[in-house]
């Protein structure tokens, strides 16, 4: 009987208990979402370092005496600065970017054949540079452009006539245009493959009384390069909500 009264207070005390648990206030909040990562921007610094390779077709003109040509190639690769921005609330980005380069590419036009004795020649280009505009639209992280602006380069050429030697050499400008596409490695690093066309104009080497000798320097280059992205006012804190 006695047993019988002290299991019967156990169940009313566990039955008290458990509504009494019910009724208290749980501590559950909303629940907690991970907040959508920053949207990349491409507005921003960036220097890097690019490197490829560069190709033309040169001639020399050497008056009465014929014209001499040659394919050179050679390697090129150097640094680069400049910035981008990108327009509030949409893709297109506009910037700017100068670079420096050196250079191995070089060319020997071979020997002619002339009345005032055998003709030879070489070119070649030491180091060059631009300071150009960029304009491209952001894919997100995926930017293609299109650029274009001044150029410079150290050019060298030489023509030999007979025993005579004539050479022309130093800095030259002319402008350079090309293409290319960017892509965001990270939020900070961004890679790079690139096409520029490069006119640094001609000129004319007289030939001791018997004309001049007429080169021109243009070339293709074609890189990649590698870009660290220095944000503009630092990274985009992410938004999270506030209780």
């Amino acid at each position: 009987m006695v047993r019988s009264g002290i299991l019967g207070l156990m169940a009313l005390f566990a039955l008290a208990a458990a509504a009494q648990a019910a009724d208290l206030p749980s501590d559950k909040g909303p629940a907690l979402y991970a907040p959508p990562p920053p949207v990349f921007s491409w507005t921003g610094f960036y220097v890097g370092a690019t490197a490829g390779g560069a190709f033309s077709h040169e001639s020399v003109s050497l008056g009465p005496f014929g014209s001499l040509s040659t394919n050179p190639a050679g390697f090129v690769g150097g640094g680069e600065a400049g910035f981008n921005y990108q327009l509030p609330a949409s893709n297109v980005v506009f910037g700017g970017e100068t670079d420096f380069q050196g250079s191995t590419l070089r060319g020997d036009y071979g020997t002619l054949a002339t009345a005032a004795g055998p003709a030879s020649g070489s070119s070649r280009l030491d180091w060059w540079g631009s300071a150009r505009a960029r304009l491209g639209l952001s894919f997100g992280n995926v930017l293609p452009y299109v650029t274009g602006g001044f150029a410079y380069g150290d050019v060298h050429d030489n023509v030999a006539l007979g025993t005579a030697n004539f050479s022309a050499g130093g800095v030259r400008t002319g402008w350079t245009a090309g293409a290319g596409v960017e892509y965001a490695i990270t939020h900070n690093l961004t890679a790079k493959a690139e096409y520029l066309y490069t006119d640094l104009g001609s000129v004319s080497t007289p030939l001791a009384g018997v004309g001049a000798a007429h080169t021109r320097a243009a070339f293709h280059a074609v890189r990649a390069g590698l870009n660290w992205k220095f944000d503009w006012s630092g990274a985009p804190a992410p938004i999270t909500s506030k209780y």
